[in-house]
């Protein structure tokens, strides 16, 4: 089920605070930057107790981009980047208002990540991102052009996100199936939490099972006699597209319609996913 009235208001608080945080923080005045909250929450995916908020604050003094499978023209005259924000520098200050704002409840230790703990009663577990503005050039005029968000962890490769995209094609798809669709990637969320704490199966990202119910076609999704029989047809769906072991499914995208599901250097498999759908089906006794 998704989150109640109660732990929506928590949420929404949880926001107001974080963006009140950086909005008062002297080293931002001036500074160009957006916050949102993004992930499951914002995309309305998430479950009951599961419910924690991811939150982007994202510079727009910098912008990056990359041209995927088309030339770059040529850099003369393209406008760089003189400023000071570098991106350990925007972490350690986001890191600074947030501290400011909830003395000793701020952990920078994440490689991704600054986590501000609950406080029970009035928040949920917050994740805030720092990121910075990004475009995908798909031609070398620009004119076909993705933004998203570019974020630097502490170690590891730059992540690219399409937030807004995710959004839009997920309440597209929501609206044409029905609520199908997101009442789907909740109730696999639910089993999967589930079957972790059983000891069933390692923790897997919440955005993982999401991007599953996302490939399911839309016929799929609204088939079934009842709730029970539609989900229990969308597990058949996947295991039947998962259960070569050897194969690999090329074909499959993340809900942002962007980048493909099982992409070099992915926090998942495809055994993941297997043994997942499995582990599903063998808990709800189908």
């Amino acid at each position: 089920m998704p989150s109640s009235d109660y732990e929506k208001d928590k949420q929404d608080r949880a926001l107001r605070m974080v963006k009140s945080a950086i909005d008062a923080w002297p080293a931002f005045n001036g500074v160009a930057y957006h916050i949102y909250a993004k992930g499951s929450y914002a995309n309305n995916t998430n479950v009951r107790l599961d419910s924690d908020v991811d939150i982007a604050v994202q510079n727009r003094e910098c912008l990056y981009y990359e041209y995927n499978g088309c030339e770059q023209p040529s850099s003369e005259g393209t406008p760089t980047y003189d400023g000071d924000w570098t991106p350990p520098l925007w972490r350690a200050e986001i890191l600074a208002a947030l501290d400011a704002k909830f003395p000793g409840e701020v952990s920078g230790s994440g490689v991704v990540a600054i986590t501000i703990d609950e406080h029970d009663g009035t928040r949920p577990d917050i994740d805030v991102v720092p990121s910075f503005d990004y475009v995908r050039y798909d031609s070398s005029d620009q004119t076909r052009q993705h933004r998203g968000s570019k974020v630097f962890p502490k170690t590891g490769s730059p992540i690219v996100n399409y937030p807004q995209q995710q959004l839009d094609r997920g309440t597209a798809k929501n609206g044409r199936t029905n609520g199908r669709y997101k009442r789907f990637a909740r109730a696999l969320k639910s089993a999967e939490n589930q079957l972790v704490a059983d000891g069933t199966i390692s923790d897997l990202p919440s955005y993982f099972m999401e991007c599953l119910i996302w490939n399911v076609q839309d016929e799929i999704l609204t088939g079934g006699s009842d709730l029970s029989a539609g989900f229990k047809s969308v597990l058949v769906w996947l295991w039947n597209g998962l259960k070569e072991e050897n194969y690999v499914r090329t074909d499959w995208e993340e809900p942002n319609g962007l980048k493909y599901l099982f992409h070099p250097g992915a926090k998942w498999t495809p055994g993941d996913a297997r043994e997942l759908v499995l582990a599903t089906w063998q808990y709800l006794d189908y």
